[in-house]
């Protein structure tokens, strides 16, 4: 089995660590200064890094960017969620669109980010959709078995279209209503009470 030397060692941790800094860096540049005006140089700057790093590391802006969607998706799929299982598919659902909706407002810049330049970039817009593969999110399918066990929820559900619903409902009421309409506490609740009331009563149903 091969040993890899100290010396190779502390270079993988002192390339992960600068790869760190430059797209802490770039992502906080995206959000100053919009994708098409952030500059490389102010980049390499802010992280403390070679410019030549980013073009060797990333290739370059697109590749940026493209390397925050991949860490922003990673995100979302790791750990657990923030809240204790529920006894029905109706709270289930509305407790997880309000955790959907913490963690887009704790990254709004990054969701910004990625929803306006997917608008306008084609190429952008075909490389992020291969992360909309439409896998459940493990931890609420898991949720799902639970109530299905417990004999809450039909065996036949079509788990993957709820989530898909699910997912519809967030993105539009979480980028719409709170980030870009500015909508109350008060009116997202509401709508999340009758969204999850309502795919709650109308489960789809495999034919």
């Amino acid at each position: 089995m091969e040993v890899k030397s100290p010396r190779k060692t502390s270079a993988v941790k002192d390339r992960a660590a600068t790869e760190a800094r430059i797209l802490n860096a770039a992502r906080t540049i995206f959000a100053r200064h919009g994708y098409d005006a952030a500059g490389l140089r102010e980049i390499a700057e802010l992280a403390q890094a070679n410019l030549s790093l980013i073009s060797r590391y990333f290739g370059g802006k697109e590749g940026l960017l493209a390397a925050l969607t991949d860490q922003f998706v990673a995100g979302r799929r790791e750990g657990g969620l923030s809240y204790p299982p529920q006894d029905t598919l109706e709270e289930e659902i509305y407790c997880y669109l309000h955790a959907k909706l913490r963690d887009d407002l704790k990254d709004e810049e990054i969701v910004r980010l990625i929803v306006s330049r997917a608008a306008i970039d084609a190429a952008f817009r075909k490389t992020g959709g291969a992360h909309l593969d439409g896998q459940v999110d493990g931890n609420f399918l898991s949720r799902i078995r639970l109530l299905q066990d417990a004999g809450k929820v039909s065996p036949e559900m079509d788990i993957d279209l709820l989530f898909a619903a699910i997912m519809h409902v967030s993105f539009s009421v979480n980028f719409f209503g709170a980030m870009i309409g500015g909508r109350p506490e008060s009116e997202i609740d509401a709508l999340f009470n009758g969204f999850a009331a309502a795919l709650a009563q109308g489960l789809p149903i495999r034919h």
